[in-house]
Order: C-alpha cells, then structure tokens, then sequence
C-alpha cells in the first residue's frame, strides 16, 4: 500500500476515534487527548497533501480499511465505563504502526518533499505515544 494511502488511513482513524472520544469521555484529560489529536492529525494530513500536491502525485481521499473501521465499531460499542480503557488501548498500537510508517518513509520514501513530511510527523506521533501511554499507566 503506498505511503500516502497508510497515512491518510491513520490520520482519518486517529480524527475519527477522538471525535468519538470526545461525545463519549467525561474524562477531561481523555479528552483533552482526543481534542489534541483531532488537531495534529488534521494538520499532518494537510501537510502531507501539500508535500504530495509539491512532488506532483494527487492522492486519493483517505478512507478507513476494515481494520479500522472494526476499531471504531469497538468504540462505539463500548459500555461507557469501558470506553476510555478501549480508546486509550487502541490508540497506543495505533501510534506504534503509525510511528513506524512514518519512520521508514522519513529514511528511504521515494518523493523528498513526502520524506520532508514524513520527518516532521515522527516527533507529533512520538509525543502522542507517550501521551497515550502515561494515560494508560494513570488508570
């Protein structure tokens, strides 16, 4: 799957399950998590456009794979005292994956102007793993 594809998938569920996080935590650290990712998220998915518009490739609107949808589904199935557990937990892998894909454009992508974006997403999703994970030691 190409680089921009991944990525767009990972922003999208990232934006969409803090959406989520935010009609249904009434924690407020939560959600000011979920309030936090919503922003970066949108942001490194316009830059990435950017740099992919700047190296000449029109990619097409990022969509939710099955695994990601399945991932919303759990989220939106939750029992209210469950879901900042579930939320918390999915973000951490997702973080993880989105970390290492952004990793291994930064090193060897194709596209100068996409590794450039790339790059400068490794530290925003590096301080969401962290994040993620001390809310999950809180609990």
């Amino acid at each position: 799957m190409p680089y921009l594809q991944i990525a767009g998938e990972s922003d999208v569920y990232e934006v969409t399950s803090s959406q989520i996080a935010l009609q249904r935590s009434q924690n407020p650290k939560v959600r000011a998590f979920a309030t936090m990712l919503i922003d970066h998220h949108t942001k490194t998915t316009n830059a990435a456009l950017t740099q992919a518009k700047a190296a000449g490739l029109m990619p097409p609107p990022a969509v939710l794979g099955q695994g990601s949808r399945s991932k919303i589904d759990q989220l939106y199935a939750a029992a209210p005292g469950d879901f900042d557990r579930v939320y918390i937990a999915q973000q951490i892998p997702a973080h993880e994956q989105a970390l290492a894909v952004q990793t291994a454009y930064a090193a060897q992508g194709d596209k100068a102007p996409l590794r450039a974006s790339a790059k400068a997403a490794i530290p925003i999703i590096t301080q969401h793993l962290k994040h993620a994970r001390a809310l999950q030691a809180a609990r």
